[in-house]
């Protein structure tokens, strides 16, 4: 509180052009160090975010990668099970045949 004091005291009777212009300088400095730390962190926590993304997106695609091959198989499974069902005889055939001229 007292070097407070002290610099309104000073200011009070004036700063030289030499005075302020290196706290002006100063200034500048801590700014633009604060700038550099708000933007590191910055990338710093787009950074994370991206790789948290990153993560998510590949267990997404193994997710998918297995339910596509899970699908697949049971298409593959239904396809031959009706195959199976519908897997006409030799003497329907020729009833179809004989339909189909008739027709």
């Amino acid at each position: 509180m007292a070097v407070a004091a002290k610099k309104i005291e000073m200011f009070q009777k004036g700063v030289s052009k030499f005075e302020f212009e290196q706290n002006w300088v100063e200034l500048m400095d801590r700014i633009e160090m604060v700038d550099e730390k708000v933007s590191r962190k910055a990338d710093e926590v787009v950074m994370t975010m991206v790789l948290s993304h990153r993560h998510e997106i590949e267990d997404l695609q193994s997710e998918l990668y297995r339910l596509q091959s899970e699908l697949k198989k049971l298409q593959k499974e239904q396809k031959n099970a009706v195959q199976h069902i519908e897997k006409p005889t030799q003497s329907s055939k020729i009833k179809n045949l004989w339909h189909r001229i008739y027709k």
